[in-house]
């Protein structure tokens, strides 16, 4: 299994695929090798990434949501958890027929699940904060997009194959600033340690959408692709940072 994320890796395993090097990370890009066989990588999403490919399994020890708190579970808003379920039931998919589908095939599946399952505008407001302020609408727009096809992209390079790992889901939280989290675990096959990977979720029109994801608790993949995207976009401006994720969403489709 391949695993990627933006600009670079988010999480790097070694071959005993727990050593945590955690690299950078941004939300959709380069792969970057971490192991023996098929298993490069762990890096996380954006979209980012990050990856899943097992039956996606309710918690041993289900987290409860905090008291007072219960709305995030609530089926009638519509559940995060199941959001999630849903992203790494489809994704456990594509692994599976990885081969068979090719890139092309993998990003064409992939392509409605993300745009299901992530908050994409606010994804890209939170990366780049202040300085998105000096974007026009159409501007915000463009790059909103051009950030949906290189996670598309990241997805499709990095879901390549299918080693035996599974997710599991436990029930969505409250955070600190009453933020919704939906905390997983990857459980790799054999005695390998899992890593915990944690999605921050918002609801906004009637659905509930990932708008970060925590690698180990305390990587964000929005802040790593703030670290490098927007000191792009502040040294080289927007042509230049638009070129960029577009060369590299180009690059991952060649190399697919």
């Amino acid at each position: 299994m391949t695993l990627a994320s933006p600009p670079s890796g988010l999480l790097t395993m070694a071959v005993g695929r727990r050593t945590a090097a955690l690299g950078r990370f941004a939300g959709g890009g380069s792969a970057v090798v971490i192991g023996a066989g098929t298993m490069r990588t762990l890096l996380l999403i954006l979209a980012m990434v990050l990856l899943a490919a097992a039956p996606v399994m309710a918690a041993d020890t289900p987290i409860e949501a905090a008291p007072g708190n219960a709305a995030p579970n609530d089926p009638a808003a519509g559940s995060p958890r199941a959001s999630i379920v849903k992203f790494y039931d489809a994704l456990l998919e594509v692994m599976k027929t990885a081969k068979q589908l090719g890139f092309g095939g993998r990003a064409e599946r992939l392509a409605p699940v993300i745009d299901a399952t992530f908050d994409m505008r606010e994804m890209t407001r939170l990366t780049l904060g202040s300085a998105g302020k000096s974007l026009t609408a159409e501007q915000f727009d463009q790059l909103v997009e051009s950030f949906r096809r290189y996670t598309v992209a990241s997805y499709a390079d990095n879901f390549d194959d299918y080693n035996g790992e599974r997710f599991v889901v436990g029930e969505a939280r409250q955070a600190a600033g009453g933020q919704t989290v939906v905390p997983s675990k990857l459980v790799f096959a054999g005695n390998n340690p899992p890593v915990s990977l944690d999605y921050v979720m918002r609801q906004s029109e009637g659905r509930w959408g990932i708008t970060d994801i925590f690698a180990e608790g305390s990587v964000s993949q929005v802040a790593m692709r703030r670290s490098e995207f927007v000191s792009l976009l502040r040294r080289e401006g927007y042509d230049t940072l638009l070129k960029t994720i577009e060369t590299k969403t180009a690059a991952l489709a060649t190399k697919g």
